[in-house]
């Protein structure tokens, strides 16, 4: 549908109006300046707020029993654990082999936690738990110990019709399954319950963590700002023949030296041929000079990660080419966030930024043309764009990376937290799995050649998109995105060079480079 230039105009007007900065804050791009804004302490969040979300989850839910597990302890204390989010989102409690109970039954409501009790001798090993009193005092739940919690949920199950889980019932019990320990304790349960109805609790609780408090929102701006901060630090840092654990090594001290809980998800640091992988992370290779470094890292602050992506080069300046991609790929992410605003939809999105893309790449000459396709098989015909751009556009975050958002259910409105995040990936093997088609094969011709000028450069460029009742806020613009901002910071001398030890580094070097 043709739109006149009036409501082009109208659009644009409108894009600029909601992707604001806060107040007091310029609306250019990153300073070589920036600084992690001096901000006081967030408030808990209250009690209330989390007896507000379990209401909430009944009355979505209905009549029944609803049982949310925590996470399991680890099988050694030592070993890394982390909450589930969905029990963290409905209590605040962190702690391990924790589970909740919710009982609906018209007009009453019913809470039970059921916690780890207070065992000294644990305790030396493990630090000091809650215990049933703590539980309550913190929650203002009534709290029992957790080897109770299989016997007062039979009682319970003994009189209800339907249990709500967040697991599906295991269809596979044979001995060699794979049951996690909700799915064990669902297996248990149908089988002495038979009539009893167990239905999905999770789209009902993924509704209410998709439309993000202003508590939330802050958390979120927070890990940004400290994500935004180890960003910065590794731009300074980077240089040829450094290893990518080492700018690993940097962002994650710097999460940690601010304040962040630690990486969100497992960092991704990919220089070189490893750029074009999307969730590369093995972070050990050694960095060569004219190639790029895609660095994909976030941290968590209080439970809530922020995920944020920029490419660089690894020398500081940028190549005709490595620049050209680079370009393409920004005016995408430009030309997505322009269109946030109350009521748009990630269509929307998407088709402004594969827009940006689909032109772009035309005229680099990596595709044939906007509309330009290819054989995928089985007698289809495949956009070319999807050769150098092959995953989505964008995702909510909060308590998990890839957590619910309204925009995705519904729209764009306050209370969305996402990422942008449009990338190009000319792998080396780009052309070497298509179907050996005529068609094919002429376009490998027309094509290869200037691929090969392209060849291992990937470019994904993330930023972080919050929308409060103020409008939409850029809250990792403290990150350069703009290449002559890029190669500024990078100029910038790093307070991690002075204590390098180059001759140690080196030792992983030799087997690794490539």
């Amino acid at each position: 549908m043709k739109r006149t230039h009036r409501f082009l105009l109208y659009t644009i007007v409108l894009s600029t109006l909601w992707v604001l900065p806060p107040a007091g804050e310029a609306q250019s791009d990153s300073s070589p300046g920036w600084r992690i804004p001096e901000l006081a302490a967030p408030e808990p969040i209250p009690a209330a707020a989390y007896a507000d979300r379990r209401r909430a989850l009944m009355d979505a839910l209905g009549d029944g029993v609803t049982v949310i597990w925590g996470a399991r302890a680890p099988a050694q204390d030592y070993l890394p654990y982390q909450q589930n989010p969905a029990f963290r989102y409905l209590t605040g409690i962190e702690e391990p082999d924790a589970a909740l109970m919710l009982v609906k039954q018209g007009e009453r409501h019913e809470e039970r936690l059921f916690v780890l009790p207070r065992n000294p001798s644990r305790e030396a090993w493990e630090g000091i738990r809650l215990g049933p009193a703590g539980a309550t005092a913190l929650t203002n739940v009534a709290a029992m110990p957790t080897d109770s919690t299989m016997a007062v949920l039979e009682r319970l199950l003994a009189q209800a019709t339907t249990l709500f889980a967040l697991a599906s019932v295991p269809s596979d019990v044979a001995f060699d399954a794979q049951l996690d320990y909700e799915q064990q304790v669902l297996a248990r349960i149908v089988a002495r319950y038979p009539r009893l109805q167990v239905r999905p609790a999770g789209r009902a609780l993924n509704a209410l963590r998709a439309r993000k408090s202003p508590a939330e929102l802050d958390r979120l701006r927070r890990a940004t700002y400290l994500t935004a901060e180890a960003h910065r630090q590794a731009m300074m840092a980077t240089a040829p023949d450094m290893n990518e654990f080492e700018i690993r090594a940097i962002v994650e001290y710097t999460f940690l030296r601010h304040g962040g809980d630690g990486a969100g998800y497992a960092s991704i640091v990919g220089s070189g041929p490893n750029s074009t992988t999307l969730h590369y992370n093995a972070n050990d290779r050694c960095m060569n000079d004219g190639e790029v470094l895609l660095f994909d890292v976030g941290t968590y602050y209080d439970g809530y990660s922020s995920d944020v992506t920029r490419t660089i080069p690894i020398n500081g300046t940028f190549t005709t080419e490595q620049r050209s991609l680079y370009e393409v790929v920004l005016a995408a992410q430009k030309a997505a966030e322009a269109q946030i605003r109350q009521g748009a939809r990630w269509q929307d999105l998407n088709a402004a930024a594969s827009a940006a893309l689909s032109s772009g790449l035309s005229r680099l000459g990596l595709i044939d043309g906007p509309e330009a396709t290819y054989d995928c098989g089985a007698g289809r015909s495949c956009p070319q764009l999807r050769l150098f751009y092959f995953h989505g556009l964008g995702h909510g975050i909060g308590l998990e990376v890839h957590d619910p958002d309204i925009s995705q259910m519904e729209t764009f409105q306050p209370g969305s937290a996402v990422t942008i995040e449009p990338g190009l990936y000319v792998r080396a093997d780009v052309f070497d799995h298509l179907p050996d088609t005529p068609a094919n094969r002429a376009m490998i011709d027309r094509l290869r050649p200037t691929a090969d000028r392209y060849r291992n450069i990937g470019v994904r460029i993330e930023d972080v998109y919050i929308f409060d009742a103020n409008g939409v806020e850029r809250a990792s613009r403290g990150v350069p995105r703009e290449p002559a901002e890029v190669e500024a910071l990078m100029k910038q001398a790093s307070t991690f060079a002075a204590d390098r030890r180059a001759d140690v580094i080196a030792w992983r070097c030799p087997r690794v480079r490539t």
